[in-house]
Formats: C-alpha cells, structure tokens, sequence
C-alpha cells in the first residue's frame, strides 16, 4: 500500500539525510537524457542500440533483456552484447548529465551511493560537482565471484564512494544486462561467502532511499530483505523509502510491504518527480548553496561520459563550515593553494578526510574566527603544516597562529602520538632559521616527483582511522 501521509513521510527523510543516516540507491529511472535533441532515458535507448547493432528486430518497448532474448533465441552469444553496449555508451561522451544525478550530488550528507547501473553517469556526475572535474570519488563494484567490498566500515569512509551493486561497464560479461544476470548477482550477494560484508553492514545500519529501481514484485522483496538484518515482519530497526515508476504498478509488491515490512514506505511519486522536490526542499533548508552562484548548471554545462571537463563548480569548505572531528587539518601559505589543492584531492582519493581553509590570503582578525579555527585544530585527527619557500617569510602571516596552536593541542598528547606532520613541498631545508624551532626538529615528510608518497598516504589512513575509534 503506498504511504498517505506524503508531508510526514517528507520530514522523516529530510531529517534522516541531514543526520547522515540515509543511503541512496540509484536505479535506471533517474537517467534521463537529451540524445539528439530528444528527451529520452539510458536504458530505453540503449536497449535500442543493441538491437540495431547486433542486426535484431527492435520492438516499442524493449528493454535490454528482451532483446538480449530475442539475440540469444537467434543462436547469438551472450558475451557479444558487453563490449556493443560499452561503444554505445562511449558515443554520447558530449551528452549533459542527467539533471536528477546533479542535484542529488548537490545533497552533501549522501556520501555513499549505491547503483543498480552499469553506465559512469553518477560518478562522473559526482565528481564534476563535488571534486571540480578531478576523479576522486571512490568507485568500487560488485559481481559473482569478484569478492569486492568497501575497504572499511562506512562512518571512516573520507570523500564519496559509489558502490556498482550489479556490476559496471566494461568489455567483459561482469555486469548484469539480462534478468538471468540479475538472478545470478542476486544469488550471489545472499552467499555468505562471497557478499560484501562491509557493503551489507552499512546497508543494514543506515535507512535507504531507493530511487527509480525497476524492483518486479519478487525482485523487490528480496532486495528490500537483503537491506535488513531481520525478518520483514520483525524489522524495526531503520526506515527504508521507495520511489519508483515501476514500484507503484506493483500492486502485489506494495501489499506484502503493508503486511510484512511496515517500516518500508513508498512514495507515490515518480522517480524524477520525487529528486525534484527532494533537491527544492533541501536547498530550501541550506540556500547558501544555492546563493553562492558556483553550483552545477545542467542547462549551461555538458558532462563527458569518458572525460570530465574541470571546471570550477562549487567552493571549497572554509573556516566558516564546521569541519567533522577526525578530519585532516591542512595548514599552508596561500601562494602554496593550487598545490594543496592536488594535495587534498590525492588524499581524498586515498579514503583520507581532509578539511582545508581557501580563505588564507592575508592574516585576518576577531575572536569568532580565531576561535573556529582553534576549535578544528582541537578536533582534527592530524595537523599537517605544508612547508615551502613561502612559509619562510617574515611577514606576519595567519599560518603562522594555526603552526603555534596545533603545537600546543600538541603538547596534550603523548611523545609517541603524531599529531603535527609536516609535508614539505619543494626544497625547503629543514634547519631553515625561518621556521620555529619544534617544526625544524619534526620528521618531514616530502612530495616524491610532486605526489605524495604511498606510505604517507598509508599512515594518515590509519592514524585517522585510530583517533576515531578511541573517539567513540
């Protein structure tokens, strides 16, 4: 039965996005294009593509199993479809991203995305939007016999993961086309042996907002289970929400969830319908992200499948954002920004959380700011103070207040905790006289042909990870 009470079920999910508490999965509903001057969504036209490339009979409403069928009925082999879809796809490199996927990247709570998808969409769409064009979202995917999970428990993972549930594009079988595929990915996400724990915790620990899944009756049963640790009709742990063109035909569906899984809701929206009022309201409820004129214009930008354009599209958190304990303080003279930029991304892309101030070009003043900066420093994993020749100066420089306090938080903490770890990123001499002398007497780290070293990266992953769990 679907959900009456459209406004409670509104308040329920927006309080649990802003918590952190909701995990979107992201099914092919959502993907609509502009492909030649036409609207039309992924999947439909891909199923098209397939059935002209591979010399088959295309009907109105084919999808990509029936033609999938129809060539294998004709003696055709299964593997020959992978790599046709995979060209198909590449072709509509100048294709704009599907409005839906933008916005959702505009929620920045969402932090882990599943998807029943294949097609790169939602990661080049997060990465345009929240990493300006650089590929840092963490990509990983799911398929019969691959034994792929997330490298660890969900509240330590840093920047935004994509979890391809069903497989993702690629030459090679590893992906679900037909619906004997989905059986199969099915079949093996419920072994024990092979399912990704990791994966699973986080999926039955947090509420799930599943968007445009084409969910059949059966097919929706097992994957709203597989989202909870206990029986349907005992569950009461979480609140899982439904949205889908598909979910409200199935009537037999919607009936088993009234009787068996009461804490399952189901919108009575359509899927695009549904992202659409999800993204006005929570801009509604944080407009300095829409005010500040840097968010994504879909009408105005296009999104390469094989290539992101890096364009500058949202601003970076400065010290007026509340940064999240546990995370990486970066610390650096502002000549030195572009090059902490790269560094911030490598470490994003490592799994590593990082908080940075853009806002360092001259030494500012007043209690209020002072005092969030304190407070970061207070709450950081690390303090990583970026050493160069523009740190040398005699100037009276506000990197210089950050340097001083992070080495009394310092002075808190036991001599075997690192807390201040200095990365030089040019030839700086470390017995500079310009440098105070506790930094001169610390263990430098420096970049290696300009990128950060392997084991650098390996040690701020498990320090951070460290202090976080002492701090629960």
């Amino acid at each position: 039965m679907i959900e009456a009470n459209i406004e409670r079920l509104w308040e329920q999910l927006m309080a649990f996005i802003e918590e952190g508490r909701v995990i979107p999965v992201i099914g092919p509903e959502l993907l609509m294009l502009d492909i030649d001057g036409k609207p039309a969504l992924l999947y439909d036209y891909l199923a098209e593509q397939l059935a002209k490339r591979l010399g088959i009979k295309s009907e109105a409403d084919d999808t990509l199993n029936t033609v999938a069928c129809r060539y294998l009925a004709q003696g055709g082999q299964r593997e020959d479809m992978y790599p046709v879809l995979k060209r198909a796809l590449a072709e509509l490199s100048q294709v704009k991203p599907p409005e839906t996927l933008v916005k959702l990247a505009e929620i920045r709570p969402l932090k882990l995305f599943v998807t029943t998808c294949f097609d790169p969409y939602l990661v080049r769409t997060l990465n345009q939007v929240r990493y300006r064009g650089k590929d840092s979202t963490q990509v990983l995917e799911f398929y019969p016999g691959s034994g792929k999970d997330l490298p660890e428990e969900m509240e330590y993972l840093a920047g935004t993961t994509v979890f391809h549930l069903f497989g993702k594009l690629t030459a090679a079988p590893d992906y679900a086309v037909t619906d004997e595929d989905i059986l199969e990915f099915m079949h093996a996400l419920q072994s024990a042996d092979t399912r990704p724990k990791l994966l699973f915790d986080a999926l039955v620990g947090q509420g799930l907002m599943i968007i445009g899944c084409q969910l059949f009756d059966w097919l929706g049963r097992f994957f709203v289970r597989l989202g909870n640790r206990h029986r349907l009709i005992i569950s009461k742990e979480k609140t899982d929400f439904l949205v889908g063109d598909q979910i409200r035909k199935e009537i037999n569906l919607a009936e088993f969830l009234l009787h068996f899984s009461s804490r399952t809701k189901i919108f009575p929206m359509q899927s695009i319908e549904f992202v659409n009022e999800l993204y006005q309201r929570w801009t509604a409820m944080h407009p300095a992200g829409v005010d500040d004129g840097e968010h994504f214009d879909t009408a105005a930008r296009a999104l390469p499948v094989d290539k992101a354009e890096p364009v500058e599209l949202v601003a970076e958190p400065d010290a007026r954002e509340p940064m999240r304990g546990g995370a990486v303080f970066l610390s650096y003279a502002h000549e030195d920004e572009e090059a902490v930029i790269a560094i911030k991304h490598a470490l994003e892309t490592a799994g590593i959380e990082v908080w940075f101030d853009r806002n360092t070009n001259a030494l500012r003043v007043g209690d209020n700011f002072k005092a969030r900066i304190k407070t970061n420093i207070e709450q950081c994993a690390l303090f990583v103070p970026i050493i160069s020749r523009h740190t040398l100066t005699q100037e009276r420089r506000f990197f210089r207040f950050e340097w001083k306090y992070a080495q009394e938080c310092a002075d808190f903490y036991p001599e075997s905790r690192r807390f201040i770890m200095p990365l030089a990123i040019d030839d700086t001499p470390p017995d500079d006289p310009n440098l105070d002398e506790y930094i001169r007497e610390l263990h430098w780290e420096r970049l290696q042909n300009g990128q950060c070293g392997a084991a650098f990266l390996t040690e701020l992953k498990q320090l951070q990870r460290a202090y976080r769990r002492n701090s629960e």
